[in-house]
Order: C-alpha cells, then structure tokens, then sequence
C-alpha cells in the first residue's frame, strides 16, 4: 500500500501556556493566585469564620464582667526644697533621668508594696478576691481557722494575683504615671489603686526618712570618733611645742583657714621685720651715698643740699643787698670813697660765711651716708643670727609640723561631718515628699471587659488565619496535576498545551470532527506547539503515553492525528497499546489484523484502514500477542519505524501508560519524539514524576507535556488565558466507550 506524501501549508497556531505566577521576576507571589485558592475552598474558610464567631460570641456572653479604675500621680525627680540644703539622696547627682523614673515603675510593681496593700485591705482573706476563696464558704475563709502554710500560701497567690491585674502605664514625655487595677468588683478597684497610692506615697517618705536617720546615725559616730581624735591631737602638739620650745604667734589677719591657724614662731616674725628694716636702711644708705657723692663733685654753691639751707638762702639775699648798695655807691663815689670801701668789707664777710656754710652742708652728707652705712651694716649682722636660729628651728619643727597637720585634718573632718549632721537634721524636718497625686481613683461605671466589638473581630480574624491555614495547607499537600502551570512546575516540561474538559461524551464524535470548536482549537494549538518544540520542525514519529490510564492519552493522539491530517499532512495512527486498545472502537474499525500483525510479519498494506479524515490511515493494535514487551523489543519496530516514516509525514503512536509496563519505554526509545499527557484531577505529581524518570532513562526525547480535561471554572483559574469559547454543550470522554457511529469512509490513499 502507498501512502500519499503531498502535504498542505501548516496553520498558524497559539500554544496556551498561561502563566499563574505571572510577574515582573521570579519568586514573587501572585495574588490572583491566592484568590482562585482561597476561592477553590471557599467553604473551609466560611466555616472556620463561623465557628470562630459563635465561640467569640459565647465568650463573650460567658465571661465575667471587668472594672478599671485608674489614679494618676506625678512624680518628680526632686521633692521641693525649703531650705537650700542637700538631701541624703540626690536624685540628680545619683540617676539620669531614665534610670530614675524606671525605679520609680519598679517600685510601684514591686511586691513589697502589694504585699503592704493586700495586707492593709485583707485580700488575702476576701472571698471575692482570691479564687481559692470563692470556691469555700465565708466561715471557712477566716485566718483563725487556717494553719500558717496555708495562710501564707493564700497570701502569696494574693499578691501573684494582684500584681497580674495591676498596670503601671507612664504617660510620654511628662511626669505622669497611671496606675490602673482591673477587678470584677469596681468597688474594690477603687480602694486598691487608692491604697496603692497612698501606700507609695508612704513607703516614699519612710525611706527617706530611714535615709536621713541612718545617716544621723552613722554621721553621730563618726563625729565622736574625731572630736576625739582632734583632741589627742591637740594634746600632742601642744605637749611637743613645749619640750622643743616652740613658740607660735597668731597673724593679725587670720582667717578660719587651717593654714593660718598654725601661726608663726617669734624667730620667723622678727626676722620678718628686720628684713623689712634692712630693706629701708639698705635704701636710705643708697639715697645718702648719692647725696654725699654729689656733693664730694660739686664746689662752691651749687650744691642743691646746699641752695636748699635758709641760712645760706638769708645770706645770699644779704649779699645781693650789699652788692646793690655798692653799686649804687660807685655810681656817686669812688671806690676808694670810705662807704664804698665799707659795702665791699660787708660783701667778703657775707662770701666768707656763705663759704662756711657750704662746708657745713656738705660735713652734715658726709655724716648721714657714715651713719646709714653703719645702721645697714648692724641689721645685717642681727638677720644672719637670726637666720641660724630660724634654720635650727626648723630642724626642730617637722615633728611639729606633722602634728599640725594632723591636727588641721581631723579639725576640717570633723567641721565637715559636723556641718553635713547639721543640714540634714534641718533638710529632713522641711523637705517634702516628691510624690503627688493628680487625680484619685473613681469607682468605674461601665466594664472595659468583655468588649464584644473586639473580641468579634479577634474571632473573625482568627477565624480567617485558621481557615486560610487550613486552606493553603490543603493546597500545598494536594500533589495532583490540576492547571497548566502545574506541568511546567511540578513536572518540568515544557508546556505544550491544555485540554478543555467536555460535558459529555455524546458530544466527542461531534466535538472531534467540528474543526472550529474549542476542543479541535486546544489541539490545534498542541499541534503549534509540536511543530516548534524541536529545532527541525515537528517530528515524523511521535508516541503519546500518560503515566496510569484514563488520562485522555487515546483522544489526545487521534485529536492530534485529526489536527496535523486537517493541514494536509499524511497521518499514520497507531495503536500501540497492545494489552487494552481502544482505537479501533474510537474510529469504527476492525481489530483483526493490526501493529503486532504487522511486527510479526504481516503487510503493512493489509493492516492499515482509511479513517472518516482525509490524509489519515488508522493501523490498530491487532490480536493481543503473548508477550507484548517482547514483540516491541524486537529489531521489527525500528525497522518499520523507519520504512513508514520515509513515506508519510508524521506517525503518531497511542502508547499504553508508563506505570507498571515496560510496553511505553520501549516505544519511547524508538520514536523521535514523546508527547507527555497528564489528566486534571486525576494523576498525582509522584507518579507522573516516576513516569517521566522511566521515559528519560529509556532514552526517550519527551518534547513537553499537555493537561487534559482542565476545567477552567472547577480551577478557579479565571484571568489566566485558559479558557475556551465551546460552541457545544459536550460531555466527559470515556476511552473505553462504545464506538461512535462513523461517518462515511474516507478515500484510501
């Protein structure tokens, strides 16, 4: 039998591929993928929502009803001072800001001052309080009739539980804090944060107070410890200034310093004043040596000690008297007249005691710089005594000296402890406490639990988390194949198409052979997608298998067949499933003689049966042979593989399944090209896993995978490009149905 090789033009086809997790880079989440999820079980997420509701509802209508009343205090780094005196704690030199006020917090958490307050109020001993308590009658309840084990084991659950309903709450960038106490008695959480208060703001002034009173305390003794140590040093500087003859003055201008209170010893102080003595008499000598050199190089009058006399001053006034007289005697006399003569004795004798006073002056310099040398001369002497008499009592002054000293340091200590003993007397009796409240608890009105707004929405909130878990959950441990994405995903293959799920299988035969329907469309795109999934081209042989049956292996290779057939290409169909065939049923042929007739030697011309579809020829799978697997193996295949293949374009091959054959690796070794089919809903990714491993390691080329029956609608896939525009109502296919009322027969080739 010849087979005609005239082939048409291909058709341009789309491959419908979408893409679930469609954004701009790998890894990120696709929301509209989440929705379809979440859609897909809606109804866990329904039923987690109303669950959750009804139990926040009974919750809420169950629990007992709580009160807060809440007191506000402002609390201050400093207490206000009176008086400018230091306290015994300083906040301000002790803590920074931070630190202080969290102390402060702490203690107001602090299980001292709850167990002051449960002891003050008797919750311990209070029915309503302690849960022990409610569950025993009043009577019971009494401390007199418990023993000291369970009195003080009551009191600590007292105080556990009253700190788990106190709240410190300090309000931002201020001085305030809140103390808040939840109780189902408003009444008692009222008097608890009152006590709370007032007993804080107590214990706050009794530490002080214990403050300032240990360290009267401590300050008393160790002031008596240096007022006698002061004492005995007193006593031995006094005792030591007596054997070693020392002798102190006090300064005229001492003050309270300890160094001025040592004085000074009667050597120190005239050596003092004698140095200031020759310190004047070393000038005066000076001054006089000056004077007395100065006259020594000056003559007659013009010494300035000398102008300065009154008796020469007289003198030479008396002289210029006379020489006026002479002269105006020459003016009417001769020189040698008797009166001028007498004006001229008058003048030499006024010139002779002018001269005579001169000397005088300058014998009376002469007697002053003598007189200044000598008195400089005696105070020399006097200092050098002195100063060997300061130098030895020196030597005999470091004990003392030592003493003195110890003798100023404990007077200064004990001034000190003295003063401090003082201002903290007077600090502790005016200062005030640094703890003040702004508002006092009120006895609250309405409950702040339960809130039945919240606690709905924390039931609705929880019930969405616990349902969505439940959801996505479910989803992740779901292995099937259900979407397209799933092939390229779960399985890795390229994804060459997906096949929409029909109605009904009356409408197969129709669905089939209607080229425009959305059926025919699916596997044109398949075959699109086959003419490109290899760098030559589609291939001329070409087996379609499925892991395990009812997959849609059977439709999706006569579907395929059909579509390349449609573009004129010659079509060889096979049906090699050899054990469970089912293509002669599909197309209305005999399966007397087929694919093992033909292995075993038959003509292929007797075997193959001309089909309703132009340019395609059905050779089935013939009587079922012994050992299928072995009939396969056989060189007979690749011989007739390889002689059919040179004189039509394409065979496709309907395989048996993977799983628990060898019948599908045989054939998958043999072909150029596999085609993976994989049912929505119906294989698990396991198993369609470990048929693809058995193919590749046959040595099969699997070129990609397509998803049959996918319903789109059932997926809640909507948006991803999977749908199909059906112009028929069609049915699910069953592989195994009664044969479809065949057309007329196509022509053989």
């Amino acid at each position: 039998m010849m087979f005609n090789d005239t082939q048409a033009a291909p058709a341009a086809g789309q491959t419908q591929t979408g893409n679930l997790f469609g954004g701009p880079g790998e890894g990120m989440i696709d929301l509209r993928r989440l929705w379809h999820i979440v859609l897909k079980r809606w109804w866990i997420l329904a039923g987690s929502l109303a669950l959750m509701l009804v139990l926040g509802v009974v919750v809420t209508l169950l629990s007992t009803p709580i009160y807060r009343a809440s007191a506000t205090l402002q609390i201050d780094r400093e207490a206000a001072q009176v008086v400018d005196m230091e306290g015994v704690l300083p906040a301000e030199n002790l803590y920074s800001a931070q630190e202080f006020y969290q102390t402060q917090y702490g203690l107001l958490k602090s299980r001292s001052l709850a167990q002051r307050v449960v002891a003050s109020l008797g919750l311990a001993d209070d029915p309503l309080f302690v849960e022990e308590n409610r569950r025993t009658p009043a009577g019971q309840a009494k401390a007199a009739g418990r023993k000291p084990a369970e009195t003080a084991e009551l009191r600590r659950r007292a105080v556990d539980q009253f700190l788990d309903n106190l709240k410190v709450t300090p309000s931002v960038n201020s001085r305030l804090v809140t103390i808040s106490y939840d109780s189902p008695d408003p009444a008692l959480a009222q008097a608890v944060v009152n006590s709370i208060t007032e007993t804080f703001i107590a214990s706050n002034l009794e530490r002080r107070f214990e403050a300032s009173s240990y360290a009267r305390k401590f300050l008393e003794e160790r002031i008596e410890q240096l007022r006698e140590r002061l004492e005995q040093s007193e006593r031995e500087l006094v005792a030591y200034a007596a054997d070693a003859q020392i002798i102190n003055i006090q300064s005229a201008n001492a003050n309270n310093d300890a160094s001025s209170n040592r004085g000074r010893s009667l050597i120190s102080a005239s050596l003092e004043t004698l140095n200031a003595s020759l310190a004047k008499a070393q000038t005066d000598r000076i001054a006089a040596e000056e004077r007395w050199r100065a006259a020594q190089a000056s003559s007659g009058l013009g010494l300035s000690e000398v102008l300065a006399s009154p008796t020469i001053q007289r003198l030479r006034q008396q002289r210029a008297e006379a020489v006026a007289k002479r002269q105006e005697l020459l003016e009417r006399f001769q020189p040698e007249y008797p009166s001028v003569k007498q004006a001229a004795a008058q003048i030499a004798e006024l010139d002779r005691q002018l001269a005579a006073e001169a000397q005088d002056v300058r014998r009376s310099l002469r007697g002053q710089y003598e007189s200044a040398a000598a008195a400089e001369q005696a105070l020399r002497a006097e200092i050098g005594r002195l100063k060997g008499e300061a130098i030895d009592l020196d030597q005999r002054s470091i004990r003392y000296n030592i003493l003195q000293r110890e003798l100023d340091t404990n007077r200064t200590l004990y001034d000190g402890l003295l003063q401090r003993y003082r201002e903290i007397g007077i600090a502790g009796g005016v200062g005030t406490n640094n703890v003040s409240v702004v508002d006092r608890a009120e006895q609250p009105v309405k409950p702040v639990a339960p809130r039945p707004l919240i606690n709905l929405a924390l039931a609705g909130l929880l019930g969405l988390m616990v349902g969505a878990g439940v959801v996505f959950i479910l989803e992740f441990l779901d292995e099937s194949l259900k979407t397209p994405i799933d092939i390229e995903n779960k399985l890795g293959l390229p994804l060459l198409g997906s096949i929409p799920l029909l109605p009904t299988g009356a409408a197969l035969a129709q669905a089939e052979r209607d080229p425009r329907s959305g059926f025919s469309e699916a596997y044109h795109s398949v075959r699109s997608a086959l003419q490109f999934a290899r760098a030559g081209g589609a291939p001329r042989t070409l087996l379609v298998t499925s892991a395990q049956p009812g997959e849609g292996k059977s439709t999706s290779a006569l579907a395929i067949a059909r579509a390349f057939a449609r573009m004129g290409k010659t079509v060889l169909l096979i049906d090699g499933d050899l054990r469970n065939p089912s293509m002669h049923r599909m197309l209305g042929a005999t399966n007397r003689i087929g694919f093992s007739s033909v292995l075993s030697g038959t003509s292929l011309a007797e075997a193959v049966q001309p089909t309703d579809q132009m340019h395609l020829s059905l050779l089935s799978s013939g009587p079922r042979p012994s050992s299928p697997a072995d009939l396969l193996s056989s060189p007979a295949l690749h011989n007739f593989l390889d002689r059919v293949s040179q004189s039509v374009d394409l065979i496709v091959i309907d395989g048996p399944p993977v799983m628990g054959l060898a019948d599908a690796t045989i054939l998958g070794n043999a072909v150029e090209a596999v085609l993976f089919i994989s049912g929505a809903g119906v294989v698990r990714r396991g198993a369609a896993l470990r048929a693809i491993d058995r193919l590749k390691s046959s040595g099969a080329d699997i070129v990609g995978g397509v998803l049959s029956r996918f319903d789109s609608k059932k997926a809640n896939l909507g948006g991803y490009g999977y749908e199909y525009a059906y112009s028929y109502d069609y049915g699910a296919v069953d592989e195994d149905a009664a044969p479809a009322q065949s057309g007329k027969r196509a022509r053989r080739a």
